[in-house]
């Protein structure tokens, strides 16, 4: 049997074995979709910011507040990262102008800039 036979049946064989798992046309590769019952990750978490927790000090906390207060003392001890964030989050974002020349598209960004 020379080399392009070999081959040849070879590509057959191949094809004959990915057949069966190929998606045909007009067939879902997911048809049941995502499962109903999953919570997606940014749901569970706003739900869990709302939840209290207490302290070892016996103080109640929400997380969210304890996020807050962590980034705040990251920020306070020089973390540059936690700092811009702390900034942000209570100044709004540095505005940015972007000018493209002589067209008539100017953006505008910034908390105190309502405008595009």
């Amino acid at each position: 049997m020379s080399d392009t036979e070999k081959s040849s049946n070879s590509m057959v064989a191949l094809e004959k074995a990915r057949k069966p798992y190929l998606f045909q046309p007009g067939q879902s590769g997911n048809p049941l979709g995502r499962p109903k019952s999953r919570q997606c990750l940014t749901s569970a978490m706003r739900a869990m910011m709302d939840e209290v927790t207490e302290t070892s000090e016996g103080k109640k906390f929400t997380y969210a507040e304890l996020v807050a207060r962590a980034t705040v003392k990251l920020a306070l001890q020089g973390n540059s990262t936690a700092l811009k964030e702390v900034w942000d989050r209570m100044d709004g974002k540095i505005a940015v102008e972007l000018d493209l020349g002589e067209s008539e598209i100017h953006l505008h960004f910034g908390a105190d800039d309502n405008k595009l």
